[in-house]
């Protein structure tokens, strides 16, 4: 029966049996936070509500798309920035016959990806499941992240590559934490 429904990739434990009800209700949170017109800090509400670990002061634009089988797999930590339409994914599946090749759930299941404090993702960008994204690290605009972003680094491309580094200094790092604190957030 569930091939039927969902084909030749194999299901997760998140969504068998009657877990299933509350990944249906975790998909439509996502549906609402990716397009409805919210505040950022409503988004990121939402997507605490499906099991993505959400930090504080996060900044989550229109249609983005945090994985929606595996959400508690991805990690936004402090005032990271989500610019609108990207893409992070947390999991991946692949059809059975690949398998041999690729692995199967069981061998992925401890992928996690992670975007560090004070992170940057550019509009349309697309961030592969099991990368870390460095603390204050930038990603351009409609760049592919398939490895890890060292911290303070500007990345683009397909794939992203380092295009430039820079250190805590030409971050307003300080100033940031400072009218935080004042502001009780």
């Amino acid at each position: 029966m569930l091939e039927k429904l969902w084909g030749n990739i194999p299901v997760g434990p998140e969504t068998q049996g009657a877990r299933v009800l509350g990944a249906v209700g975790k998909r439509w949170l996502h549906v609402v936070a990716r397009y409805a017109p919210l505040p950022p800090a409503t988004r990121a509400s939402l997507h605490r509500r499906r099991g993505v670990h959400v930090g504080r002061r996060v900044f989550i634009g229109t249609e983005v798309f945090i994985d929606d089988a595996v959400p508690s797999s991805v990690t936004l930590e402090d005032d990271v920035t989500v610019i609108a339409q990207t893409t992070i994914l947390g999991h991946t599946y692949y059809p059975r016959h690949f398998h041999k090749l690729l692995g199967d759930e069981a061998t992925r299941a401890d992928l996690r990806t992670t975007i560090r404090r004070g992170a940057y993702l550019g509009l349309r960008s697309t961030i592969l499941a099991g990368v870390t994204v460095g603390e204050f690290a930038i990603v351009g605009a409609g760049s592919v992240v398939t490895a890890d972003v060292p911290p303070y680094t500007v990345v683009a491309g397909v794939p992203a590559r380092v295009v430039r580094e820079f250190g805590p200094d030409d971050v307003g790092i300080k100033s940031v934490i400072e009218v935080a604190r004042k502001l009780g957030v």
